[in-house]
């Protein structure tokens, strides 16, 4: 406890001399990000009883708020461990209209009202995954198991701050191009805790890498990052993939021959700068249309759309949006036809070596 306490101060002291460089308002509430920061850092340290369960607990989270890749992170585990093996996923259901343990699959008329846009969108892409949402996580976990006694596995959905599990692996993610090493705490930055926490992990992946990383740049990133030793730390990046109803897996999002010169693009997540990015390779024209993070649309949104779509050209402007918001959109009967583009995560190096981290839990459960 005590060599935490002098980390949180040390931590607090560099925090302070790094506010020179920050906007007048940033200063201004400095002081309330050193008492967040500590209020969190209190709790985490004074949580004395998670509970270890009988199978194994993946645990994907961050530190920052909100846009760091954990959904695209969360089904590629998923994709991986349910070929052979029996896996949940358990998530809060952030921004659902409900409360308490809701499992998807004993839920008739589903919606992300329910259990939220992310739990929903991991149900669509793996009906065979027990899919459920509870925000006390061990609740939950237990909840899963009596339905379920044959289950291998949880993972857990930005549960990095739930206190309340022993999870077998932590799997911290943090943005290549806003790590959590440059960031404060609340509210004058967007961590949830002070950069320290990180030390809990087991995992550290660097998400939204570029596709080209050289060696020097991620020796340099690594520098700042100052990994345990203990830790293992992998780099990914985003491909942005096509679904076609013909086919039966995802293909890369390329048309050979772009008829629409233009599109509109409709998002309501942290950070669509990426997608922007990409679809800037693709289209001469974007115009976009940003909502809030788990925007919840309404009908005058949905009349926004036509409107805008026709203003661009009707049939000659692509609408396209992300399965995120897809599962917020497809319940308005009106919506325009609309592309939607799925994301997967791909390694820079090493995959094998995070994969056989994951399936050695579960051969260590069978031991």
């Amino acid at each position: 406890m005590n060599e935490n306490i002098i980390q949180y101060f040390s931590e607090t002291f560099f925090y302070l001399c790094a506010m020179k460089n920050k906007s007048p308002f940033s200063i201004l509430l400095s002081p309330l990000s050193i008492v967040y920061g500590m209020t969190t850092a209190f709790l985490r340290n004074s949580y004395k009883t998670p509970e270890t369960f009988t199978i194994p607990t993946i645990c994907v989270g961050n530190l920052r708020v909100g846009g760091t890749g954990k959904t695209p992170h969360v089904e590629y585990i998923a994709k991986l461990l349910s070929r052979n093996h029996n896996v949940a996923i358990l998530s809060r259901g952030y921004k659902r209209k409900t409360k308490g343990y809701i499992n998807a699959h004993e839920t008739q008329n589903l919606s992300y009202k329910i259990i939220g846009d992310e739990p929903m969108q991991y149900v669509t892409k793996f009906p065979n995954i027990e899919v459920a949402v509870c925000e006390k996580r061990k609740i939950g976990i237990q909840k899963l198991l009596q339905k379920n006694p044959e289950l291998e596995l949880v993972i857990l959905d930005d549960a990095y701050q739930h206190l309340s599990v022993n999870y077998s692996l932590r799997i911290l993610l943090t943005e290549f191009e806003r790590p959590y090493f440059n960031d404060f705490p609340l509210p004058s930055g967007s961590l949830r805790e002070f950069s320290c926490a990180s030390k809990y992990a087991d995992i550290i992946i660097v998400t939204k890498c570029p596709e080209k990383l050289s060696e020097k740049e991620k020796e340099q990133f690594l520098r700042k990052l100052k990994p345990k030793p203990y830790q293992e730390v992998f780099f990914t990046r985003i491909e942005y993939k096509n679904y076609s109803s013909t086919e039966a897996e995802f293909q890369p999002y390329r048309k050979d021959e772009i008829q629409n010169s233009q599109c509109l693009l409709i998002t309501g997540i942290a950070n669509p700068v990426p997608l922007v990015k990409y679809l800037e390779t693709q289209y001469q024209t974007i115009h976009k249309l940003h909502f809030p993070d788990h925007h919840s649309f309404t009908r005058k949104d949905i009349e926004k759309i036509i409107l805008l779509k026709e203003k661009l050209g009707g049939e000659n402007c692509t609408v396209i949006t992300t399965e995120k918001d897809a599962t917020r959109l497809q319940t308005f009967e009106n919506m325009p036809e609309y592309d939607t583009i799925p994301i997967e995560i791909a390694f820079l190096e090493n995959e094998s070596a995070f994969n056989e981290k994951l399936f050695s839990l579960l051969k260590q459960n069978h031991a």
